[in-house]
């Protein structure tokens, strides 16, 4: 499949050549590049927290010819890394991997014909030891640049991910970054930490060096299903105790289903994940099972870890793209709360104007087990409404961060309009009071538990 023009000319392909220090001329559509002076050694031990703080949206230039860059994004699709020499701040980084990412809402939707939505820019993906092994950037191996095409605030991965952190849940940080290949500007991009096992290294000292999965359910006892999504450790893995979860969970009914669950995921933490999950309206998380050709159903953007010393399993949140829109969840508004199991799991639900059907969450057993101990998520809701999400702190988040992105948004000929962007803004924070309001509708039993409500 061929790129279409609109991609081709948001990424601009650059008249410049490799070498990160080049000094380019304003002649025949170039631009001026940055100096690029030698690297800060002390960058790749840096704190990521630094890294994510948020105080300035940081500049990152990556240099490569003019060929490789062309078929880098001829061949988009293939997500395959090509050698890049990246600076950041004005320092070099050295030679690094780099390439395009993203599902098939995000990339290949952007390459089909003919084009359902405008992908004025595409995610990026950058790996520091690719060419250099052992080579790290704030203790990390790889970082995410999340074009936010869903996100007309330019704001949800931000403060979705802060959510679940301040409730105890292990996520990844996110901040913004701006990007330039040749000179080129690419616009505004989320920063996001990339989970891997830097990530369990920095986020769960206390029980690091387990397995991590992209997107595995406790619904199979195949060891190949686990082996297709485990990402660390995948040579040592046998799986036997993700199997084993899963048969405990099958086995038991009622509540020994909790039990059951309470065996293997630390319950408490769970809630406080689903508590935010809700808060946010995250539709496309790991309550919708969409239902593919096959009749299968299965869930996805999360990581699944497997603690080695407390031998529990952690769900990592991902992709939060389109969290934190009240317009953009009616199109999953027939779908039953995960509370609910219906009276048949035998039928589906049509979701996004009939373009795909789910499965009612209830029907898992994991939800079915934990819908067991409605008033522990309860608890949970109460403590997210009382501390991260009461009123008032987001919107001076909201606000704060506007500012922070603002030049940076006006600045990008691959974005919004600053005034569209504003006005999104506004809706985002004047949604806030609703979203708050439904949570604790659904503390006294007076709201509906449609995810739509």
């Amino acid at each position: 499949m061929k790129p279409t023009y609109r991609i081709l000319l948001a990424l601009a392909l650059s008249t410049l050549g490799a070498g990160c220090g080049d000094e380019a001329t304003e002649n025949g559509g170039r631009v001026a590049t940055l100096p690029c002076y030698p690297a800060d050694p002390a960058m790749a031990d840096g704190d990521p927290s630094a890294l994510y703080a948020a105080s300035d949206v940081p500049r990152f230039d990556f240099r490569l010819r003019d060929d490789v860059w062309a078929a880098l994004q001829a061949n988009a699709l293939d997500e395959e890394y090509v050698e890049a020499e990246a600076c950041f701040r004005e320092s070099s980084l050295g030679p690094v991997g780099l390439r395009f990412k993203g599902g098939y809402g995000t990339l290949e939707l952007c390459f089909e014909e003919p084009q359902p939505f405008p992908c004025p820019k595409l995610s990026m993906k950058v790996r520091f030891d690719e060419y250099v092994d052992g080579k790290r950037f704030y203790r990390q191996k790889r970082l995410n640049f999340h074009a936010m095409i869903h996100d007309r605030t330019k704001l949800h991965e931000r403060l979705g991910y802060g959510l679940y952190r301040d409730m105890g849940v292990v996520a990844p940080r996110s901040a913004w970054a701006t990007l330039h290949v040749n000179g080129e500007p690419l616009g505004l991009f989320a920063m996001v930490e990339d989970v891997d096992g830097r990530f369990t290294e920095n986020e769960l000292s206390e029980d690091p060096d387990g397995s991590l999965y992209e997107a595995a359910w406790p619904v199979s006892v195949d060891p190949e299903y686990y082996a297709e999504k485990i990402t660390t450790n995948e040579e040592e893995a046998t799986h036997d105790r993700f199997i084993a979860f899963a048969e405990d969970l099958a086995s038991a009914e009622g509540a020994e289903r909790l039990a059951a669950l309470s065996r293997w995921m630390d319950v408490h933490e769970l809630q406080r994940y689903m508590a935010v999950d809700d808060a946010i309206l995250n539709w496309d998380g790991i309550t919708t099972f969409y239902v593919g050709a096959d009749g299968s159903a299965a869930n996805h953007n999360y990581f699944v870890y497997e603690g080695p010393s407390s031998g529990k399993f952690r769900i990592v949140p991902w992709d939060l793209d389109n969290t934190l829109s009240v317009g953009g969840s009616r199109f999953f508004g027939t779908v039953p709360h995960w509370t609910e199991t219906p009276a048949t799991c035998d039928e589906d639900v049509p979701v996004q104007d009939g373009n795909a059907r789910v499965r009612a969450p209830g029907c898992d057993v994991l939800f079915s087990a934990l819908s067991q101990d409605l008033e522990g998520y309860r608890s949970a809701v109460r403590d997210l409404l009382d501390g991260p999400f009461r009123e008032g702190r987001l919107e001076e988040q909201v606000d704060r961060y506007a500012e922070l992105i603002r030049s940076s948004v006006a600045q990008d000929e691959h974005g919004p309009s600053l005034l569209t962007w504003k006005e999104d803004v506004a809706i985002l924070r004047s949604e806030l009071s609703e979203l708050r309001s439904r949570m604790a509708r659904l503390l006294d039993g007076t709201a509906r538990t449609e995810r739509g409500d």
